[in-house]
Order: structure tokens, then C-alpha cells, then sequence
């Protein structure tokens, strides 16, 4: 008797995992990459390392920094959707609306000055 009680709860635990697992959608990351490139006036263009970029999406509530590479490149892993990418030169951030694909999405340089 004991012994099937038990192997009838594990059935039903199994069967709720399992219903858990196909209701569940999975929460998978996407890569986005970009670079920042710095503008001089002559028109000359190079890396812009060291710079902050911070991704953001107002429905997730989610914010991420990074600093730009020697290459001026940042990298990120985050879920795919709609987020807002902002460069901080100064105080005042330059906003760019951008859509994070799966599974990757690489952003165009941006030019600063």
C-alpha cells in the first residue's frame, strides 16, 4: 500500500513537470554587439573605447551598462525584444531605439564626436 501511494505521487509530480515544461515558454538570451566610433573633424574615424552604453527595456524593468573595448565594441547577452540604447558622452545620454532578434543582433556604429 505504501509503495503505491508513493509511486502515485511521483506519477503526479511527473505529470505536472512535464505539464510545467510545455506551458513554460523558455527564456533564452540573445547576443547584441555594436561598436562606437569616434569622428574628428577632418573626417578621420577610430575606436571609441572606454565609453558606457546602457541597454534598456521599460516593460522588463531591466537595465544593463557596459564600457566599450579597446575596439570600441560592446557586447551583451540579454532576452530579445524592444530596448532603448543609450550612449553617455556626458551627462546626458544620446538615446537610439534598437530590437534585440535571436539569436543575434549586431547594431551599426554609431559615430560620436
Amino acid at each position: 500500500m505504501k509503495a503505491r501511494r508513493i509511486f502515485s505521487g511521483l506519477r503526479q509530480a511527473l505529470i505536472i513537470g512535464v505539464f510545467l515544461l510545455v506551458i513554460t515558454p523558455a527564456a533564452s538570451a540573445a547576443s547584441l554587439r555594436g561598436q562606437l566610433v569616434r569622428v574628428f573633424p577632418n573626417g578621420a574615424r577610430a575606436p571609441a573605447p572606454g565609453i558606457t552604453v546602457t541597454v534598456y527595456n521599460q516593460a522588463l524593468g531591466r537595465s544593463i551598462a557596459v564600457r566599450t573595448d579597446q575596439n570600441g565594441m560592446y557586447y551583451l547577452q540579454l532576452p530579445a525584444g524592444p530596448y532603448y540604447l543609450e550612449v553617455w558622452l556626458s551627462n546626458t545620454p544620446t538615446t537610439y531605439p534598437i530590437q534585440v532578434n535571436e539569436p543575434y543582433t549586431d547594431i551599426p556604429p554609431i559615430a560620436v564626436r
